[in-house]
């Protein structure tokens, strides 16, 4: 069960934007935006080419991970987007995946990959050895299901949002499981089928609250310290966002799948701008599906539907 819902479900998110025939026509920005600075990829099994292209996360030095999920691999690339090295093949060992659907990189150069199919987080060095691992299906504590977001806090710890168990678990660097807050509901605090997550520079957790239509922010022992969005293709509003990226002011860019763009909302959750995916050739749609940030600011977002990354530098004022 789980392979045939993870295609029409993983996440609901890619194939909701079906629904839509074309984006949300809004007047271009006239004051901060977004531009397109680089973009690579394309379907394929080849190097620098994605089936799947899903989480995406860079180090201090400016390398760039992309989690390749049906390639069963991690790719990794120059600033540049020059193709440095591919890590894992299918299977369930030490080092293998099913289905990596996100990745982070902690402070040491460490690369933790959820993997969606087999329930578990696996740590590599920087050279995509593989260092440990840990989880088993389930729902309790240390145990995941469907795994599909991981960030890694400034002390080490590493946040994992859960799919199917609605909820996020936090662990140390080691995998031991330290809490879990959520669940399934759309009441404040609770999550449903939830997308990618991030932790601010200030230790606080946004997770995109992908089926509630909203992001949703907790201080590191999963207290709700806000939420922002509602339903919807207008400003400020989502349909499916499936990952939110934060920097050290509070701002906020998230992937907002259904509505094929991606918005920067301020720290207080106030429309700033958006940028919209170029449209595809033929009968085809766009899904962001996982946006990064460097240390210079630029941002790297993936779309599972061209499997292609963009490298957008966001413009603080001034005509686009």
């Amino acid at each position: 069960m789980r392979i045939s819902i993870s295609v029409g479900l993983l996440l609901p998110l890619a194939l909701s934007a079906c629904r839509r025939a074309e984006p949300p026509v809004e007047p271009a920005p006239t004051g901060p935006g977004y531009r397109v600075v680089l973009q690579w990829g394309g379907p394929g099994n080849g190097p620098g080419q994605f089936d799947g292209a899903q989480g995406i996360a860079v180090d201090a030095e400016g390398r760039v991970y992309v989690a390749d999920a049906e390639n069963c691999r991690v790719q990794v690339f120059s600033p540049s987007s020059r193709f440095l090295a591919a890590w894992g093949e299918c299977g369930e060992g030490p080092g293998q995946f099913r289905k990596p659907v996100d990745v982070a990189v902690d402070a040491a150069g460490r690369v933790y990959v959820a993997d969606f199919m087999l329930d578990r987080v696996q740590v590599l060095d920087r050279d995509g050895r593989f260092v440990h691992a840990w989880g088993r299906t389930g729902p309790r504590p240390g145990e995941l299901s469907a795994p599909v977001g991981v960030a890694v806090d400034a002390n080490g710890n590493v946040y994992v949002s859960e799919f199917y168990n609605h909820r996020v678990q936090k662990f140390s660097s080691t995998g031991e499981s330290l809490l879990s807050w959520g669940g399934e509901g759309n009441q404040p605090g609770q999550l449903h089928y939830p997308g990618k997550l991030a932790v601010a520079p200030d230790g606080s957790v946004y997770v995109a609250d992908a089926h509630n239509y909203r992001i949703q922010k907790f201080d590191p022992r999963g207290k709700l310290s806000g939420a922002w969005g509602t339903a919807g293709t207008w400003q400020g509003q989502f349909q499916d966002p499936v990952d939110v990226e934060v920097d050290a002011q509070g701002r906020m860019h998230v992937a907002d799948s259904g509505n094929f763009r991606v918005q920067w909302l301020s720290p207080e959750g106030a429309f700033v701008a958006q940028w919209n995916l170029p449209a595809p050739a033929g009968p085809k749609f766009q899904s962001p599906q996982a946006i990064a940030r460097d240390a210079r600011g630029y941002l790297y977002v993936t779309d599972i539907a061209s499997n292609r990354i963009y490298k957008l530098e966001a413009i603080e004022g001034g005509p686009q």
